[in-house]
């Protein structure tokens, strides 16, 4: 009982860990104003990147090249006590040599040549020739199959089963997209996107130019944002694009904040895998089985 109470606890801390990791939300500010980007990476109320580099990633990475360039360091740092090196006692020159004097039987006795050089000997055993054999005829048999021509290809698979047609193919990722529609708009739909700040001025020179640079950027920008509020969830503070007739540079400056939370991922992973076994994989299977009884009904 004991045991089973403490799996259980084991248990309900992991479950609710998972549950907190997927409603804690990820927060994403994002900021271009006057030329200078800044972002910020949130976890809760954990800041995981900054561009002031002060984030937890930032300083762990800090951390790991100090450690590195320590290791570096002492790897390449010289030693403290170096043996010095002391010259060998004077053992004489080559003169004080010629006084010594060699016996006889030295004199006579001349090193022995080798005569003669044996020829390797093969130590292989005979099995271990008869093995090597089998298996270059093996290999040779097996370069023939791959060989054979096309006529012997009878249109299946190793596996006995047929092989699939590009339209059955077609077919199921067609289904596999009537599946995943819904779960990928939902994730899609759970980046919200808040506090949407745009504040352009198109600016040039000449007044003709600049209508119509202005004309386009305006069109393309409001039909981007258009499509881009289809698909995710935006709420805008201010959207200013004008004209700058007679002026040098222009301005883009833009600002938003992102939040999505985990939980919306594992739920429409899950409404995903479901809406796939219910309706394209389990009815897939019992149709299949239907035709091949009929076909054995008529055989």
């Amino acid at each position: 009982m004991i045991v089973l109470k403490i799996l259980l606890w084991i248990f309900l801390v992991i479950l609710g860990l998972i549950v907190l990791v997927c409603a804690v939300p990820a927060d994403v500010d994002f900021s271009y104003i006057d030329g200078k980007m800044k972002y910020k990476i949130k976890l809760w109320f954990f800041d995981l990147m900054d561009s002031s580099k002060e984030g937890f990633l930032d300083k762990r990475k800090r951390k790991k090249k100090l450690k590195a360039q320590k290791k570096k360091e002492q790897e390449t740092a010289p030693a403290d006590s170096v043996e010095e090196y002391s010259p060998p006692e004077d053992i004489g020159s080559a003169e004080d040599f010629d006084d010594i004097e060699v016996p006889e039987d030295v004199q006579d006795n001349e090193s022995p040549a080798a005569e003669t050089v044996d020829e390797p000997i093969d130590d292989e055993p005979v099995e271990d020739k008869k093995k090597k054999k089998e298996k270059k005829k093996k290999k040779k048999d097996k370069t023939a199959e791959d060989e054979l021509p096309d006529d012997w290809d009878d249109g299946e698979d190793d596996d006995g089963e047929e092989k699939k047609s590009i339209g059955q193919k077609l077919e199921k990722l067609g289904n596999i997209w009537l599946a995943a529609k819904n779960p990928a708009n939902m994730i899609f739909k759970g980046f919200k996107f808040r506090n949407f700040y745009i504040d352009f001025i198109i600016a040039n020179e000449d007044a003709y130019k600049c209508a119509l640079s202005y004309g386009r950027y305006s069109t393309l920008i409001y039909c981007g944002l258009a499509q881009f509020s289809r698909l995710f969830t935006i709420r805008f503070k201010t959207v200013d694009i004008q004209p700058g007739f007679g002026l040098d540079k222009g301005r883009w400056d833009t600002s938003f904040s992102v939040r999505f939370r985990l939980g919306t991922a594992v739920i429409a992973g899950i409404w995903f895998i479901a809406v796939y076994l219910f309706r394209v994989m389990i009815p897939g299977k019992l149709k299949k089985r239907r035709e091949k009884r009929t076909a054995a009904v008529q055989k």
